[in-house]
């Protein structure tokens, strides 16, 4: 056997003895379910403190009052505890489509507000943009500002030589390994410019630090006009093929203008990166910070549907906001799980990730913290594979069977078929990162900052789910996510469908090298999915395959989560409304498979009749979706049940029982149940317009006790996902 053949039979042999291990899942309020891989029992980082607890020596800062009540208008508002005439600001915005045509732009009731597109919508209307200005704020007082279709600013982008004469110096200092420094001629040379405008403008500088061969300093620099500048520096240390990947642990300080601000010892992993920043600050200002907080109309950010839409509404002292991080210290776990990938419900799970939530559902400020910091937080996953020949994240089209190596705590990764990995690594490890469970990483914060840093972190969590496959199962590199793979998992091909399209949403435009290369990828899936399931006859039911059979062979039953195929379903209605940048035909394609793929929710919330599954029992935790041990999902042939009733019948252990009943199951009403887990595969069912999906979406509502679980959700608001149309979509 030669070492290619023992590393594949061996990384075969882990996924497949941990798929049949009965371990525990993080669906809903689970006990018994599968993984594919075991859970993580590596602690946290030294001193890391666990979620709602304080940092040593950091207090709360003062509350600031609610902001006000969403009203789903083009608008967002502003707050900051101190009264400044000309305050910066910087977020960014998401737009309807059609409500900024091509061709227009956005003006503001406050003057000269900037507007910098980075995304347009398939009929050119503009998706998303970067805005940024100057307003005048009373302490403690919120500022609405009205937005409005326009004509774009003629005035002069700030330019570099406006960055010089500000007399900003920088430095990162990593203890023996070196010092990065940006003085005079230095600022000529950014890496990227990000925004330009006459009000902001934003570019991104990164140096080696000494001669390490790993480890880098970035700045993201913001010039704005008057002569203010922000700066969000990063240590990295994550390369895609250099060799000798190890953690690096030292002093690390920055200084702006010759000013310590920030000197914190860190032991950073392989593949991690963190923001050198501490406390409350989110970023360095050469001057005074001016302390603002923004707050869209989280109403308006929901109907642009780059988000799903949510049902709950927090109130603004609730209880889960007061686990919300308020400060941040490198590598702190924040709310993430201590082990992610372990047996049980946990907030990080679902289309969005519960703190992501909370800011569209509720109008205290806290969560604006959760949010930036959670995103911060992503840098302790040993996800970012830099391509050291592009300083970018990598492209799928130049590494076709390059797959993760070794020792950064990647969880179930597959096997290269021409031996190619990347190199192996040592030292510290860093949190472990299961793409069965990974959350959404940095999607929200970048929709609402506009961050170059925050767009990178979703890139990298994409290209890394690509990286851990195999290279023959992800079709080399089309980067297809089979939920029948164990690197995957069902669950996990659909969270890695979820993360591919918002990369694909919020790459610029103008980046085609990586926006062409997610698209691509999310066709290759959509075409590949409609191939096996509809252009050939398959089950009628909208099962796809899943990667075991729960009960395992004898039974002549294949029984199969019925929440992982749920996930599959709302990841792909969710790819669906962001409205991606795919041809035509795929397009279709997308339609029409999501329209089969809703079949599975949409049958299980049947009527009375002997054929149909009857709705209140819909939140089984399996289902049975084959009268077989080994049905052929490849071809299509199964066999299969012969209706719904027949499903039902296996999966309950009696037929269908003729009547309407009460919604039931296990963990009922909890928002985090199964009925929490099928919320959003329904609502795109009936947001996409699929046949059926309105009638089995009433069924479910018109039971006597859906009030029990609609309250609920106020608490738990992660799963409260509903048809756009309940928020004016």
């Amino acid at each position: 056997m030669t070492s290619l053949e023992r590393r594949a039979f061996l990384r075969r042999m882990t996924v497949t003895v941990s798929s049949m291990a009965i371990v525990g899942c993080g669906g809903g309020d689970s006990v018994g379910a599968s993984s594919a891989e075991p859970p993580e029992t590596s602690p946290p980082p030294p001193g890391v403190p666990p979620p709602g607890q304080d940092l040593p020596g950091t207090q709360p800062p003062p509350a600031l009052p609610p902001a006000p009540a969403p009203t789903g208008a083009m608008r967002f508002a502003l707050i900051s505890p101190r009264s400044a005439s000309q305050a910066p600001f910087c977020i960014g915005y998401a737009f309807r489509k059609g409500d900024v045509p091509a061709g227009a732009s956005v003006t503001a009731d406050i003057p000269d507000l900037q507007v910098s597109p980075k995304n347009v919508w398939p009929d050119g209307s503009l998706k998303f943009a970067v805005l940024a200005g100057q307003a005048t704020l009373v302490a403690n007082t919120s500022l609405a500002v009205s937005l409005s279709r326009g004509n774009a600013s003629s005035a002069p982008a700030l330019s570099l030589a406006d960055l010089h004469a500000s007399g900003v110096t920088a430095s990162v200092e990593c203890g023996a390994y070196g010092t990065a420094v940006w003085m005079g001629s230095d600022w000529d040379k950014p890496f990227q410019s990000w925004v330009a405008g006459p009000q902001m403008s934003s570019w991104i500088y990164r140096k080696p630090v000494g001669s390490d061969p790993h480890l880098v300093a970035w700045l993201e620099v913001r010039l704005f006009k008057g002569g203010d500048v922000e700066v969000l520096p990063w240590i990295e240390n994550g390369y895609l093929n250099v060799a000798g990947p190890t953690n690096k642990s030292a002093t690390f300080r920055f200084l702006l203008a010759g000013t310590p601000r920030f000197s914190v010892a860190i032991d950073l992993p392989n593949h991690c990166r963190t923001p050198l920043v501490t406390g409350t600050a989110q970023s360095h200002w050469l001057g005074t910070d001016p302390q603002v907080t923004p707050k869209h109309d989280t109403l308006y950010l929901q109907r642009t549907k780059l988000v799903p839409a949510y049902r709950a509404n927090v109130a603004s002292n609730a209880n889960v906001l007061k686990t919300l991080p308020f400060a941040y210290r490198p590598l702190q776990q924040g709310n993430y799980p201590l082990g992610m990938g372990t047996a049980g419900y946990h907030g990080s799970i679902g289309l969005l990730p519960e703190w992501d939530v909370l800011y569209l559902t509720t109008t205290s400020e806290t969560a604006w913290a959760g949010v930036i910091f959670n995103a911060y937080s992503a840098g302790r996953y040993g996800i970012h594979f830099r391509d050291e020949t592009t300083n970018r994240p990598l492209r799928f089209s130049r590494y076709p069977n390059l797959v993760v190596g070794d020792g950064s705590a990647i969880s179930s990764s597959g096997a290269s078929s021409k031996n190619a990995y990347t190199p192996a690594a040592s030292g510290t490890a860093p949190a472990s990162w299961h793409s069965s469970h990974h959350p959404s990483v940095g999607f929200m914060a970048y929709l609402a900052t506009g961050r170059w840093y925050f767009m990178e972190e979703v890139q990298f969590a994409t290209t890394l789910n690509y990286l851990k496959n195999t290279d023959i199962a992800r079709k080399f590199s089309d980067g297809v996510f089979q939920s029948s793979a164990g690197a995957n998992t069902t669950r996990g091909a659909g969270w890695a469908i979820r993360t591919l399209a918002q990369a694909a949403c919020i790459t610029p435009d103008s980046d085609m090298a990586l926006r062409s290369e997610f698209l691509a990828s999310l066709q290759a899936n959509i075409d590949w999915n409609h191939a096996r399931y509809v252009a050939q006859p398959n089950n009628p039911f909208g099962w796809v395959q899943p990667y075991s059979d729960y009960t395992g062979k004898g039974d002549n039953i294949y029984f199969e989560a019925a929440w992982m195929q749920d996930f599959y379903t709302a990841a792909f209605g969710y790819a669906k409304a962001m409205e991606p940048a795919i041809p035509p035909a795929s397009a279709t394609r997308l339609a029409e498979f999501f329209a089969w793929k809703a079949r599975s929710i949409i049958g299980r919330l049947g009527g009375t009749a002997a054929n149909e599954y009857l709705y209140a029992d819909a939140a089984q935790y399996t289902i049975a979706v084959a009268p077989s041990d080994t049905p052929d999902f490849v071809t299509g042939m199964g066999p299969w049940f012969a209706n719904w009733g027949g499903i039902y019948a296996a999966t309950l252990k009696t037929p269908n029982p003729g009547k309407d009943a009460n919604l039931r199951g296990a963990y009922y009403p909890s928002p985090t149940s199964y009925w929490g887990n099928l919320q959003p595969a329904i609502a795109y069912a009936v947001q996409h317009n699929v046949p059926g999906a309105l009638e089995a979406y009433h069924r479910m509502t018109s039971a006597n006790n859906w009030s029990g679980i609609v309250s609920a959700f106020d608490r738990e608001p992660v799963w409260s996902v509903c048809p756009a149309s309940e928020v004016g979509a």
